[in-house]
């Protein structure tokens, strides 16, 4: 899971052609907005799972699992899980800028007409659509998320990959606009970070070692870490590192009576080790965390 993080953009809002407001990814439960929607633009995809989207007027929209829906901004909107036994997990992020609504009208979000005008009950809707690239997306968000949480001096970056990450959105739906070989055959670099990142969260509760992330992979450490760096801007153990932080947040908040010992065993980690880390990472101990949000 990515925790919600809410991007320190250092006043570069209205220099950033897109800039992002917030980005994570969790176990969705109920939102109600159906008034007055959301002051940006919104992307969801959604990893397991099943929910339902109700906009302003009734209309609904169905997404499963490797489904995206694009929500314009201000548009009143609901959405809750279908099923409140089955975990609706949706990854999120919420962005603005100049481009946005260029690239946005790309996938089939129009403006909305002038307000007055005899079209104005054509009101701007959402989109919800498959997305045959699904895990080169979500690579993608996780990428935007980490760089996020290094801060502000990383909100050029951020935007950056936010572009990349729509233009992914639009290839993957009109692959026929796509260049030869941009599509990443079995085998391919991306291809194979897809299968480390899965790997590390699949053994995220265990020991994990980069040689072994790396011989999943099926690349020698050197090149390994030089890939995973180029697309990620992290090593893969800072990346496991930050993974392992934000899931101790999870657990620290969802299970108050659990101790900073089973925290560190379903993290994988030495209690000690544990502890020094997520001081370093958020400035207090585990104990004092849990005691400050109990």
């Amino acid at each position: 899971m990515m925790p919600f993080l809410l991007a320190n953009n250092a006043n570069l809002e209205e220099r950033l052609p897109l800039y992002i407001r917030c980005a994570g990814s969790h176990e969705q439960q109920e939102v109600e907005r159906i008034r007055c929607g959301y002051a940006l633009h919104q992307l969801f995809l959604t990893r397991r799972g099943q929910g339902t989207f109700r906009v302003r007027g009734g209309r609904e929209y169905r997404v499963g699992a490797g489904m995206a829906l694009l929500m314009p901004a201000n548009i009143g909107h609901h959405y809750r899980p279908d099923s409140p036994a089955d975990a609706w997990t949706l990854g999120f992020i919420a962005f603005g800028g100049s481009a946005a609504d260029g690239l946005l009208s790309q996938l089939g979000v129009d403006k909305l007409p002038a307000r007055g005008t005899a079209s104005s009950r054509y009101r701007e809707q959402p989109i919800a659509f498959h997305t045959p690239n699904f895990e080169d997306l979500w690579l993608r968000l996780e990428a935007i998320w980490h760089r996020i949480q290094q801060g502000s001096e990383q909100a050029y970056d951020a935007s950056r990959r936010l572009y990349d990450l729509l233009l992914a959105l639009i290839e993957g739906q009109f692959p026929s606009a796509s260049q030869p070989g941009k599509t990443a055959p079995p085998g391919s670099p991306h291809t194979a970070l897809q299968i480390a990142v899965q790997w590390i969260h699949d053994h995220l509760t265990e020991r994990l070692l980069v040689p072994n992330v790396a011989k999943a992979a099926g690349y020698s450490v050197q090149h390994f870490h030089r890939l995973f760096v180029a697309s990620y801007g992290v090593t893969p153990q800072q990346y496991i590192l930050q993974l392992r932080m934000s899931r101790a947040l999870q657990l620290l908040g969802d299970y108050p009576g659990m101790t900073v010992e089973q925290v560190a065993e379903q993290l994988g980690m030495d209690v000690s080790y544990f502890i020094r880390m997520f001081k370093r990472t958020y400035g207090t101990t585990p104990k004092r965390y849990a005691m400050a949000n109990g």
